[in-house]
């Protein structure tokens, strides 16, 4: 089976970065945590041209437009529900987060380490107690 590339940001200039850092001319299979818009769709076109599925959580599956389903479709782009991962998408990229175990590995305080990536204190204490 081939790997779905799992886009995980709930803010748009976030996930247009994670659309450009982690699709390529090779990946076919994406799935959003977010409901989709145009712009997202045509830039995840853009940068995976060779896509034939998109799926997102069920919930936002029910709430995106009829409009950009039909597009797909006419597209070549399957486009369906899937409860890949439950939960809120994440506010923060997944660079912010590896930047909070890298500052505290040498040797920031979680009050720097929230200054510097200008992440809220209580996220930066929330990851640094998750691991």
């Amino acid at each position: 089976m081939e790997e779905i590339i799992v886009l995980r940001s709930s803010q748009n200039e976030v996930l247009l970065r994670e659309i450009k850092d982690k699709l390529n001319e090779e990946v076919q299979k994406v799935h959003l945590s977010v409901r989709p818009t145009i712009n997202i769709i045509a830039s995840i076109l853009t940068a995976a041209p060779k896509i034939k599925l998109i799926t997102c959580p069920p919930s936002l599956f029910e709430r995106t437009p009829r409009k950009i389903k039909e597009a797909l479709s006419k597209v070549g782009v399957t486009f369906e529900a899937l409860l890949l991962t439950p939960g809120r998408p994440r506010m923060h990229a997944d660079t912010k987060i590896d930047g909070i175990y890298g500052l505290k590995k040498k040797g920031y305080s979680a009050k720097k380490i929230s200054k510097d990536l200008s992440i809220p204190l209580t996220t930066v204490y929330y990851y640094l107690n998750k691991k």
